[in-house]
């Protein structure tokens, strides 16, 4: 990262119950006594715990937030099969369990919890937070807004043959149900995800750590859930703010942030959807922690970013 981290303040591993299984994540606090503000975070389609939320983390700590990073289900350390599957609907419980582990934390304030997602975190956080009033500040970065049929062919690779990704999701369903293993797909495709694949390619060998590569195909299985902007008209009053690539390919994020009835921030950062992730980090990163700091450490609602 650009800006200089002083301390990471204290950093232990934990574990906690979502559902039936038991999810892994890292729990990273400031130093000293107190009852801190906590950020939850979680990463994006296929993403890891170990992917850019360490330094987010230790963005939020320095500046006297707590923060807790964690796996989905299927993912990283925590259980959950297939590996390598996402659960829409079990990631929203994910989340909400996450919350509700970090309120059992002696040194935690569950008054001032905020949740920070990215790409389809970000869309998580804006379907549920509306819903659970424990949260009380958002961040969607490069949220994916719309889930259509088209824009899941398209990330499964199937570009505009939408019957012959319906007709495979069809047929791994079935040999699911005879008991034959997933059908999974490389999640850098050989052409096509050159932006992709330049973030993978990038990654140290500590976030490689999980990294398989492959996702199922069942990931990408359209959900009913197909635009969250419906639910961003009903986050107010809680503080949001969008996080935005300038060159992002996902549809509906600046209609969605037009949508959020306020108190509402966007930022506008260089680059393209997995821009955030490498050259506009730092910028990223920033902004989100200035918005964290004067919500939930200073109380405020209306302020100007980039300003004190």
């Amino acid at each position: 990262m650009g800006f200089t981290i002083k301390s990471e303040g204290s950093k232990r591993a934990a574990r906690f119950q979502s559902d039936e299984l038991t999810l892994g994540g890292v729990f990273q606090c400031p130093e000293g006594q107190g009852s801190f503000p906590i950020v939850v975070l979680g990463h994006g389609l296929n993403g890891l715990k170990e992917w850019t939320l360490p330094d987010v983390a230790a963005a939020l700590v320095e500046k006297g937030i707590a923060a807790f990073r964690f796996d989905y289900r299927n993912y990283g350390d925590s259980e959950g099969t297939p590996r390598d599957e996402v659960s829409h609907h079990g990631r929203i419980q994910d989340w909400q369990n996450a919350i509700t582990y970090v309120t059992t934390l002696p040194n935690v304030d569950e008054e001032r919890i905020g949740v920070w997602g990215t790409s389809l975190g970000g869309r998580d956080v804006l379907a549920f937070s509306w819903l659970d009033r424990r949260v009380k500040a958002v961040v969607a970065q490069a949220p994916l807004i719309k889930w259509t049929l088209q824009s899941a062919a398209a990330m499964a690779g199937y570009k505009d043959d939408i019957a012959g990704f319906q007709a495979d999701l069809a047929a791994d369903r079935k040999n699911r149900a005879l008991g034959k293993e997933p059908k999974y797909l490389d999640f850098v495709r050989p052409s096509g995800d050159d932006v992709k694949a330049a973030f993978i390619a990038q990654l140290s060998e500590a976030e490689r750590r999980h990294y398989s590569g492959r996702i199922t195909l069942q990931s990408y299985q359209p959900t009913t859930l197909i635009d969250v902007t419906p639910f961003v008209e009903l986050l107010a009053p809680t503080p949001v703010l969008f996080v935005l690539a300038e060159q992002d390919f996902l549809p509906g994020q600046r209609e969605a942030h037009e949508a959020a009835k306020g108190p509402k921030w966007l930022a506008r950062v260089p680059g393209n959807h997995f821009s955030p992730y490498v050259e506009s980090k730092e910028q990223s990163i920033a902004v989100a922690r200035d918005f964290f700091v004067r919500v939930l450490l200073e109380g405020r609602t209306e302020f100007e970013l980039g300003q004190p």
